[in-house]
């Protein structure tokens, strides 16, 4: 892999994890449409290693405020701690039982239905559409009523273990490429009434573990692999990409989620979308 083609897939895989428009899916358009297929194991967990980084850095605040909340018993610390907890749960499950069936699907092979042959990057598309329409979309029509009746949303006191579970659920599907997991959570959590900035710091803050813990289930192959990866020096430019482009996506979604709606990426995602299943 070139230094260009590393850093390149690095800012995707930081911009696209935490703006809700689907890292994974973006990766395999990067892989198909522009041409970077040697995409080495090693590589994609220094990734989610980068992606890591930059949420710990971004909200350094709120992780330490967590911490300490939960250890001294103040504020919602511990309620806040147990929703990440149940919310990681149902996509730590789904990822760990399918996730071999979704990389052959929406990564590796596709599909062949009948003897008409559907590319990887085609199903993504579709993805991509299911994030625009079945999330974004509904959490802009939440946004618009409520900013109609001139309600903010609820913060962290009104967690409770259904809500969280419903955020996990979404979370869970964003394990098929194209559908974003920050986009997925985020519209779940506004549509559950939760404010604008609450949810986009809660699903941010869920990425924490399920970046890390997928991140640790391919350290053993990861571990065979990197003593042998020939390309280092551009492979670790590229996750500086990654956690430079991610630290930035999650101080605009902060920002943007102060007073914006969702329509540019809906309109975004369906246009990305019909040229993936049109190619």
């Amino acid at each position: 892999m070139s230094l260009l083609d590393a850093i390149l897939v690095g800012v995707v895989q930081g911009l696209a994890e935490f703006l809700p428009i689907s890292s994974s899916g973006h990766l395999v358009v990067t892989r198909y449409f522009y041409g970077v297929h040697d995409l080495s194991l090693s590589y994609i967990v220094l990734l989610h290693a980068g992606t890591l980084l930059a949420v710990l850095t971004a909200l350094w605040r709120d992780v330490w405020q967590l911490i300490s909340d939960c250890l001294s018993g103040r504020g919602h610390g511990r309620s806040l701690a147990l929703a990440l907890i149940i919310a990681t749960v149902p996509g730590a499950l789904v990822g760990y039982f399918c996730e071999d069936i979704v990389d052959q699907i929406f990564v590796e092979k596709g599909m062949t239905i009948g003897s008409f042959p559907l590319e990887p990057y085609k199903f993504v598309g579709f993805a991509f559409i299911l994030t625009a329409q079945l999330f974004l979309h509904n959490a802009d029509v939440a946004l618009k009523r409520r900013a109609e009746k001139k309600l903010l949303g609820a913060g962290p006191e009104a967690l409770s273990w259904s809500s969280a579970l419903r955020i996990g659920i979404a979370q869970a599907i964003a394990v098929i490429p194209g559908v974003s997991r920050s986009g997925a959570t985020i519209a779940t959590a506004i549509v559950s009434g939760f404010s604008r900035d609450f949810a986009a710091r809660f699903s941010f803050l869920l990425s924490i573990p399920i970046i890390a813990g997928s991140a640790l289930a391919q350290l053993p192959k990861f571990c065979v692999e990197w003593p042998y990866e020939p390309d280092k020096h551009a492979i670790l430019a590229g996750v500086l990409a990654s956690a430079v482009s991610g630290f930035l996506a999650i101080k605009f979604m902060l920002r943007l989620l102060r007073s914006h709606d969702l329509r540019h990426f809906i309109l975004y995602l369906w246009i990305l979308g019909l040229i993936c299943i049109a190619s």
